[in-house]
């Protein structure tokens, strides 16, 4: 957040302005599709690298359905455009 004022408001004794930076909708969608992707690659990357041959543990699993839950509840957000958040 950003507070500034201008010589003019300073001179006719007007309060400050305050800007925010605002989020949209669409930009919030986007980091968490982003954030499941990680969360996905992430699993599988641990998967490859252990290279258990057991298979997927419970973890992991759950680790799994997290990001594809996280991707699957940010497409709305998408959709619903440049909205603030």
């Amino acid at each position: 957040m950003f507070i500034f004022h201008t010589a003019r408001q300073r001179d006719l004794g007007e309060g400050y302005a305050i800007i925010a930076a605002v989020m949209t909708k669409r930009q919030l969608g986007f980091i968490l599709v982003a954030i499941g992707g990680l969360i996905i690659v992430g699993v599988l990357a641990v998967n490859v690298i252990g290279a258990r041959e057991a298979g997927f543990g419970p973890f992991q699993k759950i680790g799994l359905a997290l990001g594809v839950a996280i991707s699957v509840m940010a497409i709305p957000l998408i959709r619903l455009g440049n909205k603030p958040a």
